[in-house]
């Protein structure tokens, strides 16, 4: 005859709990880092656009800046580079392919605003409108005017 007692069940709530929560802390483990693994082959921005916008700004830099004076902006160079605003040109001149858009800005670290240059001022911003998506960018400090400002290229 078998002997079933009560007390000698298989399966106890304990264990059903220890049970079901290492299995819901595997299936967070796969969630949490699974797209993780994937990333680096969908990264929208690579190294070679980023070592482009910071091949840019050391150009726009040295182009703009004073003869005697380092990252001192002079106003008649920086003035003409922004009169022009070709994108195409702008595209040449920093060397990045058609395929990619350009934007160079000279902007207030304090306000966020975009520097007048000259009277009648015009913005020191040339090239495509920035767009919401991810962007390589450099920047670097420059005085203009005798204020502090940075000088921004983002490349996409």
């Amino acid at each position: 005859m078998i002997d079933r007692r009560i007390d000698d069940r298989g399966q106890t709530l304990n264990d059903y709990t220890m049970g079901i929560s290492v299995f819901l802390l595997a299936v967070a483990f796969v969630v949490a880092f699974v797209p993780s693994i994937f990333a680096p082959f969908t990264a929208p921005i690579d190294d070679e656009t980023t070592a482009r916008a910071d091949r840019g700004a050391t150009r726009v830099l040295t182009t703009l800046s004073e003869d005697d004076a380092r990252n001192v902006l002079s106003v008649n160079r920086t003035k003409s580079f922004f009169e022009d605003g070709n994108v195409t040109t702008l595209r040449e001149s920093l060397g990045v392919p058609a395929t990619s858009d350009v934007n160079v800005s000279v902007v207030d670290p304090r306000t966020g605003e975009v520097a007048r240059i000259g009277t009648p001022g015009i913005d020191a911003r040339a090239g495509v409108p920035i767009s919401d998506g991810p962007t390589a960018a450099a920047t670097r400090v420059v005085v203009l005017n005798d204020s502090t400002y940075h000088l921004t290229v983002r490349v996409w």
